[in-house]
C-alpha cells in the first residue's frame, strides 16, 4: 500500500508541473496574440474596407460613412518623442530608414483609399470638387539630428528618388511606380509647363521637410463630374495633365501625370494622377506641413476622414 501511494504521489507531482507549464505557455500565447492583434482588422484595413464599400454602394456616398482615422507617428533615433502625446513610435538609425518610414506611410495611404481605382465621393452637383484625406500626422524627434548626414531638414528630392528606386516589401514594384504610375521622377520635376495665356514655368523641386515642424501625409480625390477640380485632359500620345498655380491651368503633354505647383514658387506640392478605370482624378499621397498655407493651396473642399 505504501508503495502504491508513493507512485501516486510521484504521478501527481508530474501532473502539477505539467499543468503549470501548460498554463504558463497558454498565457504567453495569449499575450503574443494580443500584441499582434491576431484575427482583428487593423485601422488601415478598416479604412480600406469602408472605402471599397462606399465606392460600390448604390446609395449616395454620404450615406455610407468612411471609417478612416489619421494615425499619429513620431520618428525617433533614441525612442523618445517630445512633440506628440502617445504617438506610434518609429525608431530609425539612418536617413534611408527615415525615407523608408515616410515611403511606407505614403504607400499605405494610397492603398487605404483604393489605389486610384475607387470613387468614394460620387457625383457632387452642389459643392466644389476636391476632397482630401489625412492619413497620418508625423512628428520628428530631436534625436534624429544625431543621425549621420541629417541636419534641420529632409530634402524631398532625395525622398522621391528613394521612392523611384526602392521596391515595396512583398511587391515587385517600387514606391513611385505604385503610387504615381512611373519612376521617372527627374523628368517629371523638370518639365516646362505652358499656361492658358502662353506663360511658361518649370517645376524643379519637391521642396524640403523641416524637422522642427509636424507634417501630414495627405491625398485627395475629385468628384466624378469635377468642374474646377484637379483635371486630366486629352493630350499628345497619352494623357495630358492639369497643373495649378494661382488659379491658372497648366498643361503638359506626353505624360500620364501632372503636378500641383505652389503659388509662391517652383516647388511641387503634389502629383496629380488620373483614376484607374474611373472618371475621378487623384491627388497622390504627399507630405505637407500640418495646417500650413501651402496646404490651403490644394483647395480641399472637405477633409473626409475623422481625427
Amino acid at each position: 500500500m505504501k508503495k502504491i501511494k508513493g507512485i501516486r504521489g510521484e504521478i501527481t507531482t508530474q501532473q502539477i508541473v505539467l499543468l503549470i507549464i501548460l498554463l504558463v505557455s497558454f498565457a504567453v500565447i495569449l499575450f503574443l496574440l494580443f500584441r499582434l492583434n491576431f484575427g482583428k482588422e487593423t485601422d488601415s484595413e478598416i479604412c480600406h474596407n469602408s472605402v471599397v464599400t462606399r465606392g460600390s454602394s448604390v446609395i449616395p456616398a454620404d450615406a455610407t460613412p468612411l471609417k478612416c482615422s489619421r494615425t499619429y507617428i513620431c520618428l525617433t533615433k533614441d525612442g523618445s518623442c517630445e512633440g506628440m502625446t502617445k504617438p506610434e513610435i518609429k525608431k530609425v538609425k539612418t536617413k534611408e530608414e527615415i525615407y523608408g518610414v515616410l515611403a511606407d506611410e505614403m504607400a499605405n495611404c494610397w492603398w487605404m483609399f483604393g489605389e486610384g481605382k475607387v470613387d468614394y465621393v460620387g457625383k457632387d452637383f452642389f459643392t466644389r470638387d476636391n476632397y482630401c484625406s489625412i492619413c497620418s500626422q508625423i512628428a520628428f524627434d530631436n534625436s534624429l539630428k544625431e543621425i549621420e548626414g541629417m541636419g534641420e531638414e529632409i530634402n524631398k528630392d532625395e525622398l522621391y528618388n528613394y521612392l523611384s528606386v526602392t521596391q515595396i516589401s512583398g511587391k515587385e514594384i517600387n514606391y513611385a511606380e505604385y503610387i504615381f504610375g512611373t519612376n521617372d521622377i527627374n523628368t517629371l520635376k523638370n518639365q516646362v509647363l505652358v499656361g492658358e495665356d502662353g506663360t511658361e514655368t518649370t517645376a524643379t523641386t519637391f521642396g524640403t521637410i523641416d524637422l522642427n515642424k509636424q507634417y501630414f501625409v495627405i491625398m485627395g480625390i475629385t468628384s466624378e463630374i469635377a468642374g474646377k477640380g484637379w483635371k486630366v485632359a486629352a493630350g499628345i500620345g497619352v494623357a495630358a495633365a492639369g497643373f495649378f498655380t494661382g488659379g491658372a491651368t497648366w498643361t503638359l503633354a506626353g505624360t500620364i501625370l501632372g503636378t500641383l505647383i505652389m503659388e509662391y514658387g517652383d516647388e511641387i506640392g503634389a502629383i496629380i494622377v488620373p483614376g484607374n478605370g474611373i472618371k475621378n482624378n487623384f491627388l497622390a499621397p504627399t507630405i505637407q506641413e500640418a495646417n500650413s498655407e501651402s496646404l490651403k493651396k490644394f483647395d480641399c473642399y472637405e477633409i473626409i476622414n475623422s481625427l
